[in-house]
């Protein structure tokens, strides 16, 4: 009744939300990046404060206490109040992945946030203040508003805050004992970093801190309240260094800072320096620059791997990855003519999409641009290096959709086609009717989750129309279910108390900030703790279902806690107890045979207890959190070296060594058959992209021999085993033999800008204004499917490697099929997930029943097989073998009326499998791999029992086989012609 009371007050309240300003960055408040880091100066939101008072009107107030550590009153508190709505940095989310700001893991997100402290905006900015009095107590009248930020403060006590705080409910404040977060600052080699400057914010409370390095690089935060803590480090020079997650404990917190990498690019035309624009795209990172005869400059980059093109007028470079391994690296792009590509984007009735994004990117996925683009505008991506390329198209309400794009000399233009997807829209609500940000959103039965918005909107995209359910749940907010029918929208996910655990975790005696919950349920699947602890060590978890949970503690700094299992009634809140177990540092270096510092390697402790580390430049590691009482495997990855032998370590022990021998350089150069160099490569792990074909690589070695293998898109692959010498030579790739055809419509007329691709192919391509398309053969099979796609029309054809003829593929309308999906007792299968395969083209399929078992969707003509067991496992389960086909098609799943069982009695053995097809064969193959096409069957693969139960036959005649499924084997396939239905049991027993 309270909720509904405030609700009503709080109606006839006008509530005023100032919506956040995104300004566009002006060019012109760009600085040098010499002295790092430019993008600290980007335009930040401007974080207007929201009104909280109703002035002299009357309004709503929001009572509550201050209390220390024991629960004890605490007088003369500064409490302080804000609007839930007034944005602070914990609210700001990633541009690029969508993550919140402060756990995004991108290098770059690290630059974003540093400016929030050097511009000192986003953080909590108090719009009311109070006192408490002699019993702890405040009060805040004339509010207007639903939500509240409320935190307080006192002298020897740390900061403490409630989030979403209702007026009418009384709120608690228990302040922390002051606490201090202690670290040191040393640059890549170890050294220490005095000067740099530290920022922290509490990610509970969006309160800033402050301090700075002494001469050991040693900094303490004191004064602190509620954590954990995002702690950032900057010193002139550097790149910020972040520890994302900081519990104010004992732990020293060590922030490592790299110098910033440079990249200098240089751009040549026939060998000669030429004037183009350089583009730098990478995780987060997108930059462009001159190159005037002298080579353009990047400075204040992370060591990562970056995409760098060049383009001037109607000349374009091959697309060029490099990895920032050195302080200062130097490439040169060769400008060749290029081609252009215009995109436009529409729907399946060809018209605009609205708002959709477009992504260019090279065939082994690195992105060269990404591009926002207004409903109709024409999206110009060039000039482009003459090349093969995907293009992927994204927008809201749409499938996403890849398409091929080859770029030649001149212009292209493609139309990229999207198909609307099936959506359940809706808005998450609290139990106070207030919208519920950043709450995620569980859909079953496939398992897919999304993420509320910040006004809690949220948008699922689901396979097909069918019954589903949401699981909303917030560990502080509640949760809530609820069945819909899709496609729905503005369905109302309402929060709710419901069950309800308060895990208190401890660790050596302590209670832990930082610690996270996961508890899961074999029915409901998998909830998490949507905040860590804080200094008292309580993880809530409220809003789940009634049942019995499996819950296990965890922290960066200890190993997880014992699994245990809970039970909870709904309206009941258990409090339990979690203790995490201390973890042991192994620690070493990584030194090369002659005994100097190996940086940058990745050490890898196995069996797995830890995060991979790398080494720094002094070649040292620390990896935590593991087990102190066993002995781990450490190994090293380096693409310059290979460890001479086996290492093993104890956590807590003497440090270890690592020892790595530099790999060989060798050079050469990649062509093909034609004596025309291949500018893209992959030369073993190495991606390798030069527009000569020239290379130069640290190589394993076997002894005395190279071996290594060259693949490059179109060619056979060759596996070069040579005696070791520094260059390799000229390195020729044979052309793979290429399947040439047609594409078709009904009427016969060709097809243009159909995707043609195979089963095993790497590649895809498009077919020609004259339908005709050109296609890699692959290499090592004897046959295999080629398949065409545009838009709901599809063909497919099955073709022998060396097949010499022209293949014709007739583009057909998908098939409308339609059922009823029925469980082993005979009823309708309400919400069930099938989940299928095309066996002609490996493409998944999956369909959702609805309320009342029936399903209506499109398929590709073609082959397909749907696993029909319970735990939807290849092996020991039964799958539907059918063909699909036709403008309509009705498809019962089960025991449907009129269908019969069929029992069968056998002897399992590994690798066999059951078949039974529609019809009466007289001879199979060995192995019956054909029977995977049949008409219409079912198939178990190493049956578990001797005697299995076939559901959902329709009567007639069958062919039962009992085959090996891989390969041939002596005795051949067992064949018995059956009748269904049938009242006896079938014995396969020889």
């Amino acid at each position: 009744m309270r909720k509904w009371l405030f609700i009503g007050a709080s109606s006839v309240l006008a509530v005023v939300c100032v919506a956040l300003l995104w300004p566009s960055a002006d060019p012109s408040s760009s600085r040098d990046v010499t002295s790092l880091p430019a993008p600290a100066s980007r335009a930040l939101p401007e974080f207007q404060s929201v009104e909280v008072s109703s002035g002299e009107a009357e309004g709503l107030t929001l009572t509550g206490r201050v209390l220390d550590p024991s629960g004890r009153p605490v007088s003369d508190a500064e409490v302080f109040l804000a609007a839930s709505a007034q944005k602070t940095i914990t609210s700001v989310r990633c541009d690029e992945c969508g993550q919140a700001l402060l756990a995004c893991p991108a290098h770059e997100s690290s630059l974003h946030a540093l400016a929030f402290f050097e511009q000192q905006q986003g953080f909590l900015t108090p719009r009311a203040t109070v006192r408490t009095d002699a019993e702890g107590k405040f009060r805040f009248d004339r509010l207007a508003g639903v939500s509240f930020s409320v935190w307080a403060k006192a002298p020897g006590f740390g900061a403490a805050m409630r989030e979403r705080a209702a007026p009418g409910e009384a709120v608690e404040l228990y302040l922390p004992a002051l606490r201090t977060i202690h670290g040191q600052v040393v640059d890549d080699a170890g050294r220490p970093v005095p000067g740099a400057r530290i920022h922290a914010v509490s990610r509970r409370t969006a309160l800033p801190y402050e301090a700075k390095a002494a001469g050991e690089g040693l900094f303490t935060l004191d004064g602190l309240g509620e954590g954990p803590f995002y702690v950032l480090a900057s010193a002139a020079g550097f790149l910020p260094a972040v520890a994302p997650q900081v519990e104010a404990g004992p732990q020293t917190v060590r922030l490592r800072l790299s110098p910033a990498r440079t990249l200098e690019v240089r751009v040549t035309r026939d060998g000669a320096p030429a004037a183009a624009t350089v583009r730098l795209k990478a995780d987060h990172l997108a930059r462009q620059a001159r190159a005037e005869g002298a080579p353009a400059r990047f400075t204040g980059l992370f060591p990562d791997e970056v995409v760098v093109t060049a383009e001037a007028g109607s000349l374009g470079s091959v697309p060029r990855i490099v990895t920032l391994d050195e302080a200062v690296t130097q490439v040169t792009l060769e400008l060749e003519e290029a081609g252009r590509l215009f995109v436009t984007v529409v729907d399946e009735a060809g018209e605009p999409v609205p708002q959709p994004e477009v992504t260019l990117r090279t065939n082994k996925g690195e992105v060269i641009r990404h591009e926002k683009v207004q409903t109709g505008a024409l999206v110009e991506l060039g000039p482009l290096g003459v090349g093969d390329y995907t293009l992927v198209g994204h927008a809201e309400g749409f499938r996403d959709v890849e398409l091929p794009a080859r770029v030649k000399a001149g212009e292209t233009s493609l139309e990229l086609e999207m198909a609307r997807a099936t959506l359940i829209s809706g808005q998450v609500m609290d139990e106070y009717g207030r919208p519920a940000p950043g709450v995620s959103v569980l859909v079953q039965p496939t398992g897919d989750a999304v993420l509320a918005d910040a006004d809690g909107h949220f948008s699922a995209q689901v396979p097909t129309p069918g019954l589903y359910e949401l699981h909303a749940h917030h560990s502080e907010w509640g949760g809530g279910r609820l069945k819909v029918t899709a496609p729905a929208s503005n369905v109302r996910l309402e929060l709710e108390p419901a069950a309800a655990m308060e895990i208190t975790v401890s660790a050596e005696g302590r209670r832990v900030e930082g610690a996270d919950v996961v508890l899961w349920i074999e029915s409901q699947g998998i909830f998490r703790s949507d905040r860590p602890s804080g200094p008292d060590g309580v993880v809530p978890m409220r809003g789940l279902p009634t049942g019995s949970y499996w819950m296990v503690a965890s922290h960066p700094d200890y190993q997880p806690s014992d699994r245990q299992q809970v039970n909870v009634e709904d309206g009941q809140t258990l409090k339990l107890t979690a203790e995490l177990r201390p973890g042991a540092t192994l620690s070493g270096d990584v030194v090369d045979d002659q005994g100097a510092p190996v940086s940058g390697a990745t050490l890898v402790v196995m069996p797995r207890g830890a995060e991979p580390a790398a080494s720094d430049a002094r070649g040292h590691f620390e990896i935590r959190a593991l087990k102190p009482d066993r002995t781990y495997r450490l190994e090293a990855r380096h693409p310059g070296y290979d460890q001479e032998a086996p290492v093993d370590g104890r956590p807590g022990g003497d440090p270890v060594k690592v020892v790595l021998k530099r790999r060989p350089l060798f050079r050469g150069r990649v062509l093909s058959d034609d004596g025309s160099p291949l500018k893209r490569f992959r030369l073993d792990e190495h991606d390798v992209s030069s527009p000569d074909g020239r290379f130069e690589l640290a190589l394993p070695t076997a002894g005395d021999r190279i071996i290594v293998s060259v693949e490059a898109a179109g060619h056979e692959p060759r596996m070069v085993d040579r005696p070791v010498t520094p260059d390799l030579g000229d390195l020729v790739l044979q052309r793979a033999p290429t399947l040439s055809g047609l594409v078709r419509d009904e009427g016969g007329a060709p097809t243009a800008d159909a995707v043609v691709t195979c089963d095993v192919c790497d590649e895809s391509v498009l077919s020609g204004p004259d339908g005709r398309f050109t296609l890699a053969s692959p290499p090592y099979v004897a046959q295999y499917t080629v398949s065409a796609r545009k838009s709901r029309l599809t063909a497919t054809r099955v073709v022998p490697r060396d097949s010499p003829g022209q293949v014709e593929l007739t583009l057909r309308p998908a098939t409308r099929v339609s059922g009823t999906v029925f469980l082993p007792n005979g009823q309708a299968a309400a919400g069930f997930q099938l989940e299928g395969v095309n066996a002609d083209r490996g493409e998944p399929v999956t369909i959702v029943t609805g309320p009342d078992g029936r399903y209506s969707v499109e398929l590709s003509p073609g082959s397909y097989r749907f696993m029909l067991g319970s735990q939807r496992e290849f092996a020991g389960e039964p799958a539907l073998l059918v063909r699909i086909g036709g403008g309509e098609q009705r498809l019962d799943i089960g025991p449907a009326p009129g269908t019969a069982p069929l029992t069968v009695v056998l002897q399992p053995e590994r690798g066999k499998a059951l078949w039974v097809v529609a019809g009466e064969l007289s001879s199979v193959g060995t192995p019956p791999t054909e029977l995977l096409r049949s008409a219409y069957g079912q198939m178990i693969y190493q049956p578990r029992t001797e005697r299995i139960t076939l559901y959902g036959l329709p009567p007639g005649s069958y062919t039962l086989v009992w085959a090996n499924f891989h390969s041939e084997t002596p005795e051949g396939p067992i064949l018995r012609t059956i009748r269904v239905p049938s009242s006896a049991e079938v014995s396969l027993i020889r």
